[in-house]
């Protein structure tokens, strides 16, 4: 039987160009990247990839360049300033729906719908409440592919995609960084399920999902089974030689679960409010770190940039400042999502790998950028 011919919509991001990768190295699935412009298709064309450029939120180009494919996978999401964010995701939805039309479309969303703070309610998988601007970005495609596909009688299947982790991932940078950080303490002994799912297990369950078509047009995307944060954690020590994070105090832990389930329960205003208050009774403090709500804010303003390189700078230095400023245990420095629960709803079955089969691949990656820095090459 012929493989089956796919596009990856945004292959020169870090999760398209790895999932591009890995889907040619499998059986039965052929892929080509599509990229909006030369120099994103450059990019991916350097690394002896085929790849294939079309304005994305064109549907005549979008359908002229994938005319002989089977399926799309999106893994691109527009960036833009706030007030154009609504319209140019309507024009790059519909030109996705109308491309795919008789044909299987992949949306990659995000475990980010849910809210910084995963809750296990299943009716959140139904009625998700993302407290973030990636979040309410990737919820808005969702219902705009969902109706679009409709209307062009596109197969969608939207995969709501965890923490993805593995070499050249900004989630791998965050965790090698807290693990250098001798100060940061992992909630509850890491034992929560992390609702993470490293790139090649993400390559094979998007594989999968292509090559079955699944009877549900929404599944959650994880390592199956869930990978807890205390064995995302070991790994990446092993990975970059580094210490064993150790366990933050089971009283604190609870305190804290406590603090982010109560704030999940309130709207991001009413988070402001309260936090600026508390923060104006505790003067002087940091408010960054007694105003958590501040960094969803914040990612507003970060989205006018539009560019995935500073973003990922941006992600890396956010991360890197968390440790230096846990004081006393600081709840601020403690991010939600270590006290998330397992995301609600039905997951992708498919036949993977286990997590510490990433782990070579990882040394890897973290050796030749620890070679990099020593030289001053840039990284």
């Amino acid at each position: 039987m012929c493989a089956l011919k796919v596009g990856i919509v945004g292959a020169a991001g870090q999760v398209g160009i790895a999932m591009l990768r890995g889907m040619n190295k499998g059986t039965g699935v052929s892929a080509v990247g599509i990229c909006r412009n030369s120099v994103s298709a450059a990019r991916v064309a350097a690394q002896g990839l085929d790849v294939r450029t079309a304005q994305t939120d064109d549907p005549k180009q979008l359908t002229e360049v994938t005319r002989d494919l089977d399926a799309l996978v999106n893994c691109a999401l527009p960036q833009y300033r706030p007030s154009k964010t609504s319209a140019s995701n309507r024009r790059f939805a519909g030109a996705l729906a109308e491309a795919c039309a008789g044909k299987h479309l992949v949306h990659l969303s995000s475990v980010a719908v849910y809210g910084d703070f995963t809750s296990g309610d299943r009716s959140r998988f139904q009625s998700p409440r993302p407290d973030t601007t990636y979040g309410r970005q990737k919820l808005q495609m969702e219902v705009l592919l969902r109706r679009y596909a409709m209307k062009h009688s596109a197969r969608c299947t939207i995969l709501r995609v965890g923490h993805v982790y593995g070499p050249e991932l900004r989630w791998s940078e965050a965790i090698i960084d807290l693990i250098q950080h001798n100060r940061f303490r992992v909630p509850f002994d890491g034992q929560h399920p992390s609702n993470a799912v490293a790139i090649s297990n993400l390559v094979e369950a998007v594989r999968e999902v292509v090559l079955t078509k699944p009877s549900m047009s929404t599944l959650n995307l994880t390592n199956l089974p869930q990978t807890t944060w205390r064995e995302l954690f070991d790994l990446h020590s092993q990975a970059c030689m580094g210490p064993l994070v150790e366990s933050l105090h089971s009283s604190e832990s609870e305190v804290y679960s406590q603090i982010y389930k109560k704030r999940a329960r309130t709207g991001i205003m009413g988070r402001f409010v309260k936090e600026t208050l508390g923060w104006a009774k505790q003067l002087p403090g940091s408010y960054l770190a007694a105003v958590p709500s501040l960094k969803a804010l914040a990612q507003q303003a970060v989205s006018l940039v539009g560019n995935e390189g500073l973003d990922s700078k941006l992600w890396a230095l956010y991360w890197r400042s968390i440790a230096p400023k846990i004081e006393g245990n600081s709840v601020a420095a403690i991010e939600p999502i270590f006290f998330s629960e397992p995301m609600p709803g039905p997951c992708v079955q498919y036949a993977g790998y286990t997590p510490t089969d990433i782990v070579p691949a990882l040394r890897a990656w973290y050796d030749m950028t620890a070679r990099r820095s020593c030289i001053g090459a840039p990284i």
